[in-house]
């Protein structure tokens, strides 16, 4: 067990570097799209190609884990992350940028098998228990990422956030081969046609569809704060960049919050308990925000709770559709996350042509959020009403 915590640890590390990657050049865009005369667009554009980079490759990597083990696809997808990274660093024009930052996003779609591993290995609390650990560690990302990112551009180049992002992906690379486990290969050779059946086996079993929907749903103001929130502030409100840091660490120090709480929750709450109340906080959460969408503070206020009720019902929901011991665990991790990925990249698109229209003011940014809460409030009750008999395993 030693191992496999120390397989946690140095997975978490690698997970933080790849959404850092993002987060960390965020408060960097503006200084990115000045440097090569491109369009404030490519600002959101940005995040949504890291994210499509992910979608690329996302539905391979499950079948290639079980033909390989998912021990040897980790290892590959943590070079080339670094391979990616460097070659972002060394781009001369924007076109070479949104290139490799679409090549490096596909570092992302590896976080899946990590995931999967998880899920093998342990019973529903500790599952849950770790998961939550390293989830209060990796979504110190979005609250890190910016800071750093912000005083890297303040005093040096956009570059050097990309220097620092390689060095961390080595650190990552050199722990994950010393202690991913190993897992047998489940397939001899690769078939598209068995494959795609497994896929569609896989989202018509019972309750997988609508989770996936609740979580990419429940997930998307966050999305679409990460992906607008510079243009928001740094841009409509014309604030520093210390002001961004702060409203970021407001707004997603919720769900650091949550993941301590979900090491009481769990085993105490019921998950059906966990996800209604849930689904509630968050729906709460962005409503509050929307309702004081004049006032920058109170967004971010709002966007406090609604994280700390997404803490509880994401974990718990992605929990239950992965225990299906009949699906492959490699490809039903990849195919939800290419479902979430894809979903993120055009929901956070259509929310930034809408926030355009009115030059990202609160109220368009709050908008976007409401409609993907209350579509999720819908469809995470209806969730949590199909769980009132699953037990803790």
């Amino acid at each position: 067990m030693r191992k496999l915590y120390l397989f946690a640890v140095f997975f978490v590390l690698y997970e933080f570097t790849t959404y850092s990657a993002n987060d960390m050049i965020m408060p960097g865009m503006l200084a990115v799209v000045n440097e090569f005369h491109a369009p404030l667009s490519y600002v959101a554009a940005s995040l949504s190609l890291y994210m499509l980079g992910e979608c690329a490759i996302q539905l391979w990597l499950g079948p290639l884990a079980e033909r390989y083990g998912k021990r040897q696809i980790i290892l590959l997808g943590s070079f080339s992350f670094i391979i990616f990274t460097i070659i972002i660093a060394a781009s001369s024009n924007i076109s070479q940028f949104m290139l490799g930052r679409w090549l490096q996003g596909s570092g992302m779609a590896f976080i899946a098998m990590g995931y999967a591993i998880i899920h093998e290995k342990f019973d529903d609390k500790s599952a849950v228990k770790v998961i939550a650990i390293m989830g209060n560690v990796t979504i110190m990302a979005p609250l890190i990422g910016p800071l750093i990112g912000g005083v890297i551009v303040s005093y040096a180049s956009w570059h050097y956030i990309f220097a620092l992002t390689g060095i961390l992906g080595f650190i990552a690379l050199c722990g994950l081969y010393r202690y991913t486990p190993t897992s047998t290969p489940q397939l001899k050779k690769l078939e598209l046609k068995p494959i795609l059946k497994h896929y569609v086996e896989i989202a018509k079993s019972k309750n997988y569809a609508l989770g996936v929907s609740c979580t990419l749903m429940g997930a998307m103001p966050l999305l679409i704060w990460i992906g607008l929130a510079p243009n928001l502030i740094l841009h409509h409100l014309q604030l520093s960049y210390k002001s961004y840091i702060i409203y970021q660490i407001i707004a997603l120090g919720g769900l650091a919050l949550s993941s301590i709480l979900m090491q009481f929750l769990a085993g105490r709450w019921q998950f059906h308990q966990l996800i209604r109340r849930g689904c509630y906080l968050a729906f709460a959460g962005v409503l509050f925000s929307f309702i004081f969408s004049s006032s920058i503070e109170l967004i971010a206020l709002g966007l406090f709770f609604y994280s700390i009720g997404l803490g509880f019902t994401n974990g718990s929901i992605i929990r239950i559709i992965m225990s299906n011991t009949k699906l492959s665990q490699s490809m039903a991790a990849s195919l939800m996350t290419f479902s979430q990925t894809l979903f993120f990249a055009l929901g956070i698109q259509f929310s930034d042509a809408l926030c355009k229209q009115f030059d990202y003011s609160g109220f368009s940014f709050t908008l976007c959020c409401l409609i993907s809460a209350s579509i999720s409030l819908i469809l995470t009750r209806k969730f949590a009403a199909r769980m009132t008999e699953r037990k803790w395993q």
